[in-house]
């Protein structure tokens, strides 16, 4: 079994817990926003399949929009693939999220992922593309 969904815009990373005056942990508003819509995407993509409770594979594909400041040449190279984005976030941030906000939902726990492929590329607009599947052992 398998389930992949897209997610529209800037991807952003999860950011650390937070500490009020008072001693009072908090996450960010931003990350809470965050893993909210892609529970929500992962949901609906999963519609009425129960989690996975094996072995997992995921590949999550990051495209970041392409600055409109690179010149012609290196939004060209950007695109062909020559140009990377090194810019924030971090790309271990990002997964971290896409990893937490799917827990419950496309599996009982991130734990369950054993194998992982990720990428950071420049696009026309930016957006992430995520796919889970079960690791079929023999």
């Amino acid at each position: 079994m398998e389930v992949s969904f897209n997610i529209s815009g800037p991807m952003r990373g999860k950011q650390r817990p937070r500490a009020t005056r008072q001693g009072r942990i908090y996450t960010p508003k931003e990350t809470v926003n965050a893993e909210a819509y892609i529970k929500y995407l992962a949901s609906e993509a999963m519609g009425t399949m129960e989690p996975f409770t094996g072995a997992l594979k995921a590949t999550f594909a990051i495209y970041v929009e392409i600055p409109k400041s690179f010149t012609k040449a290196k939004r060209k190279a950007a695109l062909e693939g020559i140009e990377h984005p090194t810019t924030k976030p971090d790309l271990d941030n990002i997964v971290k999220l896409l990893a937490d906000a799917m827990n419950g939902i496309v599996y009982k726990d991130d734990k369950q992922i054993v194998s992982i492929c990720v990428s950071k590329k420049y696009a026309e607009h930016a957006s992430a593309h995520v796919y889970v599947g079960e690791i079929n052992e023999h």
